[in-house]
């Protein structure tokens, strides 16, 4: 039986808690918001600051090729040097004064390009191998359209033509795709270990052993603890996508009920796991340290940074039990593609059970360590 009195005591109550600690609070909604733009910034695949010397005679072309790399904003001011006077290229990747160099021959592009008998050549610092292979795809296309433009093909006769078309995300802004796995990651980390230590708290203090003798039930404390977190939980979620969309501008194509649902969802996973994790661990510490023990690899192992399609498929199979790879997937489907309802409704339903999985077993856990 739930006693809405008693509940409504403890909300109450938690409440009074958390606003009066003020670190609690910059923890809640500072840290969430800090994260969402540091990583929001910070975490792209675009390959930018690329160090381009040019090795040739000056010429138009080789002029051109400059003009266009630094246009790009990918590299920065290139240098162009004499061939004649950088008798060694790779010496300029040993000393870092370049990440990649193109080589014409002696003779210069014009010359390379119009017998083709003799090579143009690019060397690439790999030590990083896929930033490696994007500064090879940006070079070769500014060389190739350089090339078309003073009349000379690299690609030879071909009788495909191809019309490509970027969908979703045509403007390939990374952080369009990053922001809202970085609202499921901050927003998750937050309730889980804020919530599971503030149970924690009332074991140490001994203030839980006051709730088992009082006439609150089970799912009363359960309830009364839990409910005031998935408020704050609600209200994080909605702070970082207005930052997300009026901050960082991110292309929101979404209705709001299917964010209000899907968000729903990831802070009732959130807070089961964080009741679960409490009705384990017997200190602060240990809550903690548990919190981190899921959070590392859960993170590792829901897309956020990498997809899932390149871990190997030894360790493929725990993507699938993990709520933070269903929260991200969701996310970036109401965000970037509309909310695709088929989509929507599959990864809302396996979060949904598992929200309740995660909730079932915290009440029959919790309660047989009240008993």
């Amino acid at each position: 039986m739930i006693h809405t009195r008693i509940i409504a005591g403890l909300i109450r109550k938690e409440f009074v808690q958390i606003f009066r600690d003020r670190k609690m609070i910059m923890v809640l909604f500072f840290i969430p918001i800090v994260q969402l733009v540091m990583f929001g910034l910070a975490l792209t695949s675009e390959v930018k600051n690329i160090k381009l010397m040019v090795l040739g005679k000056p010429s138009a072309i080789s002029r051109e090729i400059q003009t266009r790399a630094v246009a790009s904003g990918w590299f920065e001011p290139i240098k162009l040097l004499d061939n004649a006077n950088t008798a060694d290229p790779v010496n300029l990747l040993n000393t870092r004064r370049a990440e990649a160099v193109l080589v014409a021959p002696p003779e210069g592009f014009e010359y390379a390009l119009e017998r083709q008998d003799k090579p143009i050549q690019l060397l690439i610092n790999a030590t990083n191998a896929q930033r490696a292979q994007q500064v090879n795809q940006y070079i070769s296309q500014i060389l190739a359209r350089v090339a078309a433009r003073h009349g000379y093909n690299l690609n030879g006769p071909s009788n495909i033509m191809l019309d490509t078309r970027i969908l979703f995300n045509p403007q390939l802004n990374t952080v369009d795709f990053m922001v809202p796995a970085l609202l499921v990651m901050a927003s998750f980390i937050v309730l889980m270990i804020v919530c599971s230590m503030a149970i924690t708290k009332e074991k140490e203090t001994g203030t839980m052993e006051k709730l088992i003798s009082s006439p609150a039930t089970t799912a009363d404390i359960l309830l009364g603890k839990t409910i005031p977190y998935f408020m704050l939980g609600i209200g994080i979620v909605t702070l970082m996508l207005c930052v997300g969309i009026f901050g960082f501008k991110i292309a929101y194509r979404g209705t709001v009920w299917q964010l209000a649902l899907n968000g729903t969802a990831l802070a009732a996973c959130a807070l089961s796991l964080a009741t679960l994790l409490s009705t384990i661990a017997k200190t602060q510490q240990q809550a903690m340290m548990g919190g981190i023990l899921f959070l590392l690899p859960g993170i590792l192992l829901s897309g956020v940074f990498f997809p899932v399609a390149n871990i190997p498929a030894v360790f493929r199979w725990i993507c699938y039990l993990n709520p933070l790879m269903y929260a991200c997937l969701n996310f970036r489907n109401i965000i970037l593609k509309g909310g695709d309802y088929p989509l929507f409704w599959l990864y809302f339903g396996i979060l949904g059970c598992m929200a309740c999985l995660l909730a079932f077993s915290a009440y029959k856990n919790f309660k047989a360590k009240l008993n």
